[in-house]
């Protein structure tokens, strides 16, 4: 898997005056962006199962996650909130530590561990 560079380079571009407008519009385009992909992926799905035969759709709506499977989902979740709010920390955090949180996280997700929380986050950098 490649890494995405997270050194700032010169000034952050400010198109909006006021505080916080400009990193609510990043984050918005961001999320925007994730909830597009799934519902691509979604719509793709259930479209290659109906050719299959395959009722996806009621069997989506049907099913309950177990509790390993809540736990993935939750892990998902924190990260897609990290990705959406990373436009309001770029420029509080040092690049270093969102580098270290994200190297964190993946070494986490493949070795099957619980995240730390974002205060014992804190704490370690």
């Amino acid at each position: 898997m490649s890494r995405i560079n997270m050194e700032l380079r010169g000034k952050r571009p400010r198109f909006y005056p006021g505080n916080g407008t400009d990193e609510t519009i990043s984050m918005l385009l961001e999320l925007t962006a994730e909830l597009w992909c799934v519902k691509e992926r979604l719509y793709a799905l259930e479209r290659a199962a109906d050719e299959a035969g395959l009722d996806l759709t009621s069997r989506i709506e049907a099913w309950q996650p177990d509790e390993v499977e809540c736990r993935e989902l939750d892990a998902s979740r924190q990260r897609l909130i990290a990705t959406v709010l990373r436009a309001f920390e770029a420029h509080h955090a040092p690049s270093r530590h969102l580098r270290k949180s994200l190297d964190a996280e993946q070494q986490a997700e493949s070795a099957g561990a619980e995240l730390p929380s974002d205060n014992e986050t804190d704490r370690a950098a």
